[in-house]
């Protein structure tokens, strides 16, 4: 890449934030783009990344590079001047062209990518081993999930399906978590969306590991340099218990400060591909005891009197399962959740198991849906899901009061959505010290 300046149209989107990240690393000159400031666009600004927020602030010049995210109308009329131009690319062809030039090793999944990707970079920088990494979220430990390592060290990448971003990358070892049903906006019907991933795992040059619980996985056949883990007798790495496994008859115990039986399954798949690049299980296993996890991943945002607030990004079934089983888990008294729906096409498919995960908590609040571009569907709202033990609230300003009045000592209360609800959490541990 011969270019010295880089800008990023849609930096404030997960994705593309953690490249511009790692561009700046790299010592090239980045500047973004987006529609509005952020928490992501603050983060940026303290890495040494400057952000405008108007299309005017952003000069066309054959000498620059300019990478766009799926969210910009790049073929639109107000994007008009980077029209057929050579060195505007998109979030894929860049990938592309950094898996041209650098080793992969790549995550993907339906769930849990973002996640295993940090926790694999960890194990790595844990055991002083200077990875590249990039993977949409933000940790604790090192901000935004960009960063330039050693020229010669491997790229840890989260390896997305959505719009079909993995297709073309050239993958040297790849994990895959699971295969469920999503983005069939785009794929419009699971047969295309799992082929997708299969194409790709097909075109993996090294190992390919793979998760044998998960439905979808576990009966797939001749791809070479396989890897099990799970707890079907099959695996190779053998789960025992959520958090014991067994490999070349030698027993393993995970201990981590992370919920859920979901990520410990997944912190063995990512044992597996650092154990396949030079770490050993033991090693491994020390530094998944540091590791503090994603922010937005069942995340506790505080406790007021005596009453926990967590915030997930869970926005599909699933995920949502997931979650709210791993929290009420833990619960003493009754776990709350608050849940924002994540676009209407989604809300639209998944209502009915939407319904069935809010009803597992003892009382769930659906606030109305966060349309993330999309136009509203007719007949699609979150009132729908009002029911026993479902209440609608049109916005997230009302839920603090109402949850004051309702909560108690020992109780838990669950943020959960793909959307700005990650901004409520806060309001409500703040509103409950003051008012309770």
């Amino acid at each position: 890449m011969d270019y010295k300046n880089i800008y990023i149209l849609g930096i404030g989107g997960s994705g593309m934030s953690s490249i511009g990240k790692y561009l700046k690393q790299k010592g090239l000159n980045v500047i973004g783009y987006d529609q509005r400031k952020s928490y992501i666009t603050n983060l940026l600004k303290q890495d040494g990344i400057d952000v405008v927020f108007s299309e005017f602030d952003i000069p066309y010049d054959k000498n620059n590079l300019y990478i766009f995210s799926s969210a910009i109308p790049i073929d639109s009329e107000k994007f008009s001047k980077f029209h057929d131009k050579e060195n505007v690319i998109s979030r894929p062809d860049f990938l592309q062209n950094l898996s041209n030039e650098n080793k992969i090793i790549g995550i993907t999944g339906t769930h849990g990518k973002t996640s295993t990707t940090a926790l694999l970079s960890h194990i790595f920088h844990f055991n002083n081993v200077n990875v590249s990494y990039i993977y949409g979220g933000v940790t604790n430990f090192n901000g935004i999930g960009g960063h330039y390592g050693d020229s010669d060290q491997p790229i840890i990448l989260e390896t997305d399906e959505a719009f079909n971003t993995f297709e073309k990358i050239l993958i040297s070892d790849l994990l895959v978590l699971n295969i469920d049903s999503d983005h069939l906006d785009f794929f419009k019907n699971f047969k295309n969306y799992k082929n997708a991933f299969l194409k790709v795992m097909d075109n993996v040059k090294d190992n390919l590991v793979i998760n044998y619980d998960d439905s979808v996985l576990q009966g797939l056949e001749g791809f070479n340099n396989i890897i099990k883990y799970g707890k079907n007798k099959d695996s190779d790495f053998l789960i025992l218990t959520p958090n014991k496994f067994l490999y070349e008859n030698k027993e393993y115990t995970i201990n981590s400060q992370i919920l859920g039986d979901h990520f410990r399954s997944n912190m063995v798949g990512a044992i597996v591909l650092a154990m396949k690049n030079g770490i050993s299980i033991e090693k491994s296993l020390d530094a998944i005891l540091s590791f503090p996890g994603v922010k937005r991943r069942t995340e506790l945002i505080g406790i007021a009197k005596g009453i926990s607030i967590y915030d997930d990004y869970g926005h599909h079934p699933t995920e949502m399962n997931a979650t709210i089983s791993s929290l009420k888990k833990i619960t003493k008294n009754k776990l709350y959740v608050v849940f924002q729906p994540h676009r209407y096409s989604r809300t639209k498919e998944y209502f009915s198991l939407f319904k069935d995960s809010l009803v597992q908590s003892d009382f769930s609040i659906v606030t109305d849906i966060y349309p993330a571009g999309e136009d509203p569907i007719p007949g699609i709202s979150s009132k729908n899901f009002e029911g026993e033990n479902i209440k609608y609230l049109q916005s997230t300003r009302f839920v603090p009061e109402y949850l004051s009045q309702e909560v108690n000592q020992g109780d838990v209360i669950l943020t959960l959505g793909a959307g700005d609800i990650t901004l409520l959490g806060p309001k409500i541990l703040k509103y409950i010290n003051e008012n309770k």
